[in-house]
């Protein structure tokens, strides 16, 4: 697995954008520097102080001294030197939009590395991006809701989303483990080590399982655990993907945290939706109760389930009727 270290400037990077783009990263190896630099004295680095708070970011601090680029030379001095100190990281991220910083990459694959570059689209000019191995937008980045598994939710409706909300955590450990070879699986042991990165404190025994084998193998409408066969077993994990093409109308009935319950039209039951999973041309809107809706169907609602939060369906590819 590659190695990565991570150097933000701050100053001009939107704080609200780190989950993101660590999320991203993170499907790329495992990260082993986040710096952030910034001159922490102005005002406008408030946001990224409450950031730094949550993310395991170290926060260096640069004067300007009325000279320019401060912290563009604090950046580059010291990316130079982590890489020269440390053969072991494959992968060098530089977050900014600052299009000086294309000396730093082409100076970093020089040695041998590969320079991942990610800026705001609009900013960027055509020599920062090519200078880089790879480069991506704050806009492009998928939204990362903090609140999947429903840490902060308190509602009395939690309960009944517990199982969605696993589910779609564990889509998500899934999507961004690199697949075994060439096939469409995973191994078991690196997708655990997704969910550690996602959730480091992520354990089994808070759902009565003793092993992550038997957790997966509990939720099989979803995920298909199969071995090699030997006597020192090595297990893989395949995600089932949904083949229902069928569509239906309903309403929001319900907005819980990132997550929406839709009543169906057919009076047939209801459908848990997750928010990131809206149609891309509906991103902008805000999803609001008693909106009409669109959806395909991922799992029908079985009225007949023991548990009540067995009983929902599974939404997908929301649309907005307007």
């Amino acid at each position: 697995m590659s190695k990565i270290a991570v150097f933000f400037d701050a100053e001009n990077v939107p704080a609200k954008t780190v989950p993101e783009i660590i999320a991203f990263l993170s499907t790329k190896g495992d990260i082993l520097f986040q710096r952030a630099y910034a001159d922490w004295s102005i005002t406008n680095t408030k946001s990224w102080q409450t950031q730094i708070t949550k993310t395991p970011i170290t926060a260096i601090q640069q004067f300007h001294h009325n000279q320019e680029q401060a912290v563009d030379k604090a950046v580059m001095m010291d990316a130079i030197e982590l890489a020269i100190k440390h053969e072991d990281i494959d992968i060098f991220a530089l977050i900014a939009s600052d299009n000086g910083y294309y000396s730093l990459s082409l100076r970093l694959r020089e040695l041998g590395k590969r320079v991942i570059g990610i800026g705001e689209k609009g900013k960027c000019s055509p020599i920062w991006i090519n200078s880089c191995n790879e480069f991506t937008y704050f806009q492009d980045l998928e939204e990362i809701d903090d609140d999947i598994l429903l840490e902060s939710e308190s509602t009395k409706d939690s309960n009944d989303l517990e199982g969605f909300a696993v589910e779609k955590f564990l889509e998500k450990a899934f999507d961004s483990t690199p697949f075994y070879k060439d096939t469409n699986t995973v191994l078991l042991s690196q997708m655990w080590e997704s969910i550690l990165r996602l959730k480091p404190d992520f354990t089994v025994k808070d759902y009565g399982k003793k092993s992550a084998r038997e957790f997966l193998m509990s939720f099989e409408d979803k995920f298909k655990i199969s071995d090699d066969g030997k006597n020192q077993r090595t297990f893989f994990v395949e995600k089932i993907e949904n083949r229902n093409s069928q569509r239906k109308t309903g309403v929001i009935k319900r907005r819980i945290g990132c997550y929406c319950i839709i009543s169906a039209d057919d009076k047939k039951g209801d459908y848990f939706f997750y928010r990131n999973e809206i149609n891309p041309e509906c991103k902008k809107e805000k999803l609001e109760k008693g909106m009409k809706v669109d959806f395909l169907v991922v799992k029908e609602p079985d009225l007949n389930a023991g548990k009540s939060k067995d009983k929902n369906g599974r939404a997908t590819d929301l649309k907005i009727i307007k």
